[in-house]
C-alpha cells in the first residue's frame, strides 16, 4: 500500500471514529452532550469575565499599556507554563497510546509503515492534550483583544487559531521526542524518571514561591516588588524561545502590525512543522524498537509486596478498618497506574499554585476589592465543577469496571456495602485533599477574611462528600458490567444522570453556603466583617446546605448498597 493511501486510510479511520462516537452520544445521551457543552460554556464565560476585569485593572488602575513589551512578557510567561504542561501531557498520552494500547499492537501487524502509525497516534495525542488550552486560553486572548487600545483589528481573532495550531506542534513534538528516547533508553525505569522530574519541578516551584512570598511581606512598595518580579522573569522574553514568538506575534497583531504578525506566524509554523518531521522520522526509527523493548523489557522475576506508595496510603489510613483500607489501596493502585488521572490532577494543581502564588494580596490598592471577591468565588465554583467532572468521569465507573471479575469480590468475607464505602472513602479523601488545598491557598493569597476561608472549606467538604456519594451510589445502582471502557460508562444513561444530579447539587450548595457571604462582603466598605459581622441567617443557610449534602451522600449510598446486595453473579 502506498504511503499516501495509508495516510488517507488513517484520516478516514479518525473521521469515522469521531463521527460514530458523536452519533452514539447524541442518540444515547443527548442530555449529557448538552450538559457537557453547557458546562464548557460556563467555564469559558467565567474565565473570560475574570480576564476582562483583570485587563481592565491593568489598563485603568495601574496604567499599564496593553500593547507594549510588558504584555509580551506576561504572555510569554503564560505560554511558557502551557509549553511545559503540553510537553508533559502529550508525552504521557502518547506513551499510553503507542506502547500501552492494544490498538498499537494491531496496527504494527498491518502493512502500514511505522511512521504512519506514529503520526496517527501523535495527532490524536496532541489534539487530546491541547483542548484544555483552547478552553482556558481562548477567553483570555479574546478578552485581551477587546480591551487593548480601542479594540484589536478583526484579523486578530482570525489569526488566533492559526497561532494556536502552529504553536501546539512545538511542545507536542518535543514531548514525543522525549517519550521515544526514554522508552528506547530506559524501558524499565520510566516511572522512576517521571516521578523524579515531577518532584524536581514541584520543588523548584515551591522554593520560588516561598522566596517571592518572603519578599512581598517585606517590601513596602508593591510596584517596586512588581517590577523586580518581572525583571527576574525577563529570561522568558528571549527571542529564541517559542513562547516568546507567539506572545510577540499576538501583541503585534493586536497593534495592527501585519508584517510582524506574518513573521512570527511563519516562524512558529516553520519550527513546528520541522519538529513534527523530526519526530515522525525518529518514530520510524525507534517506534517499533521501543514497542518491543517495552513488551519484553520488564524483569522476568515477579516481585510481590506492592509499591511503597501503597504502604504509605495504608499507614496514613490507620484509623479505618483493615478491610476498608485494603479496598482503598486497591483503588489507589489503579489510580497511580493510570497517568490520564493523576496527570490531570497534577496539572490543575500546578496551574493553581502558579496563578495564586503571584497574587499581590497584601496591598488593597493593587487589586480592587470587588475583583478579589469575585476571583475568590470564581475559584470556589471552578474547583467544584472540576471535582464534579472528575467524580463523574473516574469515580462513577469504578464499580462497573470490576466487570466480570466482580464475582471474586463477592466471595470475599465482607459485606458488599463495604465495597461502596471503600470506594467512597477513596474518592472523598483524594478530592478533599486537592480541593481544600486549592481553595485555602487561593484565599490566603487573595487576603480574604477568615470567615470566607471557613465557609469555602466547609463548602468544598460538603460538595466533595455529596458528589462522592452520588457517584459511588449511582454507580452501584446503575452499573454496566459489560463495558470495559470507562469513558463509555460515563456517557451512558447512569453517567448522564449522575452528572446532572451532581451539577444541580453543587449549584445549590454554592448558592446557599458561599454566595450570600460574598454578596455581604462586597457591600462592606473595608472588605471585611469586622464592623457588621456575619448575620445569623447566613450560618443557618450553611447548616441547611450541609444537611442537603448529608442526604446527597447517604441516600445514594444506601440505595446502591441495597441494589448491590440483591445482585446475583
Amino acid at each position: 500500500m502506498l504511503p499516501a493511501s495509508t495516510t488517507h486510510v488513517f484520516s478516514w479511520l479518525r473521521w469515522r471514529l469521531l463521527r460514530n462516537s458523536v452519533g452514539v452520544m447524541m442518540r444515547g445521551s443527548l442530555l449529557r452532550a448538552l450538559t457537557i457543552l453547557g458546562c464548557g460554556a460556563l467555564i469559558w464565560g467565567m474565565v473570560f469575565t475574570a480576564s476582562w476585569f483583570g485587563f481592565e485593572e491593568l489598563k485603568s488602575r495601574w496604567q499599564v499599556p496593553l500593547d507594549q513589551e510588558i504584555m509580551t512578557l506576561i504572555f510569554s510567561l503564560m505560554f511558557f507554563a502551557l509549553t511545559v504542561l503540553l510537553i508533559f501531557s502529550t508525552g504521557i498520552i502518547l506513551y499510553a497510546s503507542l506502547f500501552a494500547s492494544p490498538e498499537s499492537a494491531f496496527l504494527l501487524s498491518t502493512p502500514a509503515a511505522d511512521d504512519r502509525v506514529f503520526v496517527y497516534k501523535f495527532q490524536g495525542a496532541v489534539a487530546f492534550s491541547s483542548w484544555g488550552f483552547l478552553l482556558l486560553g481562548s477567553p483570555v486572548l479574546i478578552a485581551y483583544g477587546l480591551k487593548v487600545g480601542t479594540g484589536a483589528p478583526w484579523y486578530f481573532y482570525v489569526a488566533l487559531p492559526l497561532f494556536f495550531l502552529g504553536f501546539v506542534l512545538i511542545p507536542g513534538a518535543i514531548g514525543a521526542l522525549i517519550c521515544l528516547v526514554l522508552v528506547n533508553c530506559t524501558p524499565r525505569h520510566l516511572k522512576q524518571i517521571l516521578i523524579g522530574v515531577s518532584v524536581a519541578v514541584i520543588a523548584v516551584l515551591l522554593v520560588w514561591t516561598a522566596l517571592r512570598l518572603r519578599e512581598v511581606t517585606q517590601t513596602a512598595a508593591t510596584r517596586t516588588w512588581f517590577d523586580n518580579l518581572f525583571a527576574e522573569l525577563a529570561v522568558f522574553g528571549g527571542r529564541l524561545v517559542p513562547f516568546q514568538w507567539i506572545a510577540a506575534g499576538l501583541i503585534a497583531t493586536a497593534r495592527g502590525d501585519i508584517d510582524k504578525m506574518a513573521w512570527h506566524l511563519a516562524l512558529i509554523w516553520s519550527n513546528g512543522l520541522f519538529l513534527f518531521v523530526v519526530a515522525a522520522w525518529l518514530g520510524k526509527k525507534l517506534f517499533r524498537r521501543g514497542f518491543n523493548r517495552v513488551a519484553t523489557g520488564g524483569s522476568l522475576r515477579k516481585r510481590y509486596g506492592g509499591h511503597f506508595l501503597d504502604a504509605v496510603v495504608d499507614r496514613a489510613l490507620f484509623f479505618l478498618a483493615e478491610q476498608t483500607r485494603l479496598l482503598i489501596v486497591k483503588d489507589f493502585r489503579t489510580f497511580r497506574r493510570d497517568p490520564a488521572q493523576w496527570a490531570q490532577v497534577l496539572i490543575f494543581m500546578v496551574l493553581g499554585v502558579l496563578y495564586f502564588a503571584n497574587m499581590r494580596r497584601f496591598y488593597e490598592q493593587d487589586i480592587q476589592r470587588a475583583f478579589k471577591n469575585f476571583i475568590s468565588l470564581l475559584t470556589l465554583t471552578a474547583t467544584a465543577f472540576l471535582i464534579c467532572a472528575y467524580t463523574g468521569r473516574f469515580i462513577f465507573p469504578l464499580l462497573s469496571l470490576e466487570g466480570r471479575k466482580f464475582w471474586i469480590l463477592g466471595l470475599l468475607p465482607l459485606k458488599r456495602e463495604r465495597l461502596l464505602w471503600g470506594k467512597f472513602a477513596f474518592a472523598a479523601i483524594g478530592c478533599l485533599i486537592g480541593g481544600e488545598f486549592i481553595v485555602a491557598f487561593s484565599n490566603v493569597m487573595l487576603g480574604m477574611p477568615w470567615q470566607i476561608l471557613v465557609v469555602h472549606a466547609a463548602t468544598i467538604a460538603v460538595v466533595v462528600l455529596g458528589l462522592s456519594g452520588l457517584s459511588v451510589g449511582l454507580g452501584a445502582l446503575l452499573p454496566n458490567f459489560r463495558e470495559t471502557d470507562p469513558s463509555k460508562i460515563a456517557v451512558g444513561f447512569g453517567g448522564t444522570l449522575n452528572l446532572v444530579a451532581g451539577l444541580l447539587f453543587l449549584l445549590v450548595t454554592i448558592a446557599a453556603m458561599a454566595l450570600p457571604l460574598h454578596v455581604l462582603l462586597g457591600a462592606t466598605e473595608d472588605m471585611s466583617f469586622q464592623r457588621a459581622g456575619v448575620p445569623a441567617w447566613t450560618w443557618a443557610l450553611t447548616g441547611i446546605a450541609g444537611a442537603i449534602g448529608m442526604l446527597a451522600t447517604v441516600l445514594p449510598l444506601r440505595a446502591g448498597a441495597r441494589h448491590l446486595r440483591r445482585m446475583e453473579f
